[in-house]
C-alpha cells in the first residue's frame, strides 16, 4: 500500500508539472475506518505537510475531505485560511496549493494536494486537468484498496484456520491423555488460557510443542 501511494503522488506531480510548466509537488492522505490515516508525498516537505494536517487539524487536504470538493489557494501570503497550517506551508516555500478529494468506496476517504512555489500556479484550466487526473487516480486507488482488502482477508482466514487446527489437535492430545470428551478438552484449554491470560492458540501451541515429535505443521500456503 505504501508503495502504491508513493507511485500515485509521483505520477500526480508529473502530470501537473507538465500542465503548468513549473515544478509541482504532491501530497496525499488516505483514511480507512479501523485502519487510521496514511500519508505520502513526493518529497520530505510534502510528506511532512500531509502529516502536519493531522496534528493541526486544518489545511487543504483536510478541507477537501470535509467539503468533498476542490480547494485552491493561489497566494498564501494574502489568504487568511488555515491560520495554524499556513506558516508551515510558507516555510516550505509553497505559495500555491490545490487539493482534490478522490472518490472511493464507502468507509474510505482520500485527497491529493498539489504544491507550487509560484503564485497563481493553479488557474482554472490547471484545476480542470487536476480533476481529470483525480478521476483516473480514484479508479486506480479503488482497485489497489480492493486488492489490499482481499490479501488481508486471505491472511486473516489463514491465521484462523491455523489457529483452529492447533486447538483441535491439542484437544485430541488432551482427549487421549485424559480419556475425556472434546468439550471437556476445550474447557481445559480455556481454563489454562484464562489462568495464564494468554490466547487459546498459545495454550494449544504450548501443548503441541511438548509432544515427542514436536508441534505438527499446518499447511495453508495456497
Amino acid at each position: 500500500m505504501a508503495e502504491s501511494l508513493e507511485i500515485l503522488v509521483q505520477m500526480a506531480a508529473a502530470v501537473l508539472s507538465r500542465t503548468t510548466g513549473e515544478r509541482v509537488e504532491c501530497g496525499l492522505v488516505l483514511h480507512r475506518i479501523k485502519r487510521g490515516y496514511a500519508t505520502a508525498g513526493t518529497g520530505i516537505q510534502t510528506a511532512r505537510l500531509a502529516r502536519l494536517e493531522q496534528e493541526v487539524r486544518e489545511g487543504p487536504l483536510t478541507e477537501a475531505l470535509a467539503g468533498g470538493g476542490t480547494v485552491a489557494m493561489n497566494h498564501a501570503a494574502t489568504d487568511f485560511r488555515w491560520a495554524r497550517f499556513r506558516p508551515y506551508l510558507r516555510d516550505a516555500g509553497f505559495n500555491s496549493v490545490l487539493a482534490l478529494r478522490l472518490r472511493l468506496a464507502e468507509g474510505t476517504d482520500a485527497a491529493l494536494a498539489f504544491f507550487a512555489a509560484e503564485d497563481q500556479a493553479f488557474p482554472l484550466q490547471v484545476i480542470a486537468e487536476a480533476r481529470s487526473f483525480a478521476d483516473a487516480a480514484s479508479r486506480g486507488l479503488r482497485l489497489v484498496l480492493e486488492m489490499d482488502a482481499a490479501r488481508t482477508r486471505a491472511s486473516d482466514l489463514k491465521s484462523a484456520l491455523e489457529s483452529r487446527t492447533s486447538i483441535d489437535i491439542a484437544c485430541g492430545v488432551i482427549m487421549a491423555q485424559n480419556r475425556c470428551s472434546y468439550n471437556e478438552a476445550i474447557a481445559i484449554i480455556a481454563k489454562a488460557s484464562s489462568y495464564r491470560n494468554i490466547k487459546l492458540r498459545k495454550v494449544a501451541e504450548g501443548i503441541l510443542e511438548n509432544l515427542p515429535g514436536g508441534a505438527p505443521n499446518t499447511h495453508f500456503e495456497h
